[in-house]
């Protein structure tokens, strides 16, 4: 997925994130895991404790470690503190300082930021566009710099940068990403980096549609290809409308309901066998590297479900089991 849409992506959802000259452009990045602890709602917070005035600052706060060896999560908890502990929209960690924007009860937002080991309230273009708030303490920022090392191991280039922020829809997302701009990598509450996932191994096959599909027992279509990813047209149990999950690249699952519903009838995407559906595009494949669509749903009106599988053009079918059914449907 591109970078450009990316950070487009991003700057539907918070406008600005630095108080410095030099901070990047809002992103991260791109589009989509998985990683959203502590999302509440979306209105502003009833009062509680109220920020530290700024006639109390600036503030000494040393650490004796880096932020990048296990600094960040202490220095990110007194930053939160000085907030008084209110909800947090955005926190951004570098290898030299880290800033947090919190949600005030009126609905704007104050900024602190440390760095060589001083604490202040800083501007920031952080506003509030009804994204979700988030509680920092959820997230392994004493891991930073592991995470910092998995992002460089991935080709992130520049000054690495840390993001946590409500990346689409209220779900909010762990990134590292750099300035200027290069990859970004999405990471999991744990720490850990959410992967690539190819389209032909057994193993991606089962985890990209275990991600998508979830829990659920009813789907109108199940599919994968190299530019949607894995995805899901699944029926809402709570409202009967469809929802649609996406997992591309190394991105996270995402969300999205909609009304306009399928003409075909559903069946339960847990009879899907990912490992006998990998075999089945391997045999349809004329090279490994070959890209193939796979759509799996009931269009064929048969008492089960049947997978298409396109590989350029040439189209065959199978059963959830694998077996080949292209003389049976042709």
């Amino acid at each position: 997925m591109g970078r450009r849409w990316i950070a487009a992506a991003l700057l539907l959802v918070v406008t600005g994130c630095a108080p410095s000259s030099d901070d990047p452009a809002t992103s991260p990045g791109t589009p989509e895991p998985v990683a959203s602890p502590t999302v509440t709602a979306v209105s502003p917070p009833a009062a509680t404790e109220a920020p530290l005035p700024e006639v109390e600052l600036p503030l000494d706060f040393p650490v004796e470690a880096a932020l990048t060896d296990g600094a960040a999560d202490e220095v990110v908890a007194e930053l939160h503190r000085l907030a008084g502990g209110l909800p947090v929209l955005k926190v951004d960690v570098t290898a030299v300082d880290a800033i947090l924007s919190a949600l005030m009860p009126d609905g704007s937002v104050v900024t602190f930021q440390w760095r060589d080991d001083v604490i202040d309230r800083v501007d920031s273009d952080v506003e509030y566009f009804q994204q979700a708030t988030f509680d920092p303490s959820a997230y392994p920022l004493d891991s930073v710099g592991r995470m910092f090392d998995i992002a460089d191991l991935r080709g992130v280039r520049g000054d690495l940068i840390l993001q946590i922020v409500d990346y689409r829809d209220g779900q909010v997302l762990m990134t590292v990403t750099s300035r200027p701009e290069s990859e970004t990598v999405f990471f999991r509450e744990d720490g850990s980096a959410v992967p690539v996932l190819g389209m032909t191994g057994v193993a991606d096959v089962e985890e990209g549609l275990s991600e998508v599909i979830g829990d659920a027992t009813e789907a109108y279509a199940v599919g994968f290809d190299a530019a949607r990813g894995y995805w899901a047209d699944l029926v809402d149990p709570e409202d009967g409308v469809v929802l649609s999950r996406v997992r591309v690249g190394g991105v996270p699952v995402f969300e999205t309901r909609r009304t306009d519903f399928p003409l075909t009838g559903t069946f339960d995407p847990g009879l899907i066998e990912p490992a006998a559906l990998a075999q089945a595009v391997a045999r349809a494949q004329l090279e490994p590297e070959e890209e193939c669509v796979v759509v799996i749903d009931m269009s064929l009106e048969r008492s089960a479900p049947v997978a298409r599988i396109d590989c350029q053009g040439r189209v065959t079918y199978s059963d959830l089991e694998g077996r080949d059914m292209t003389a049976l449907v042709g």
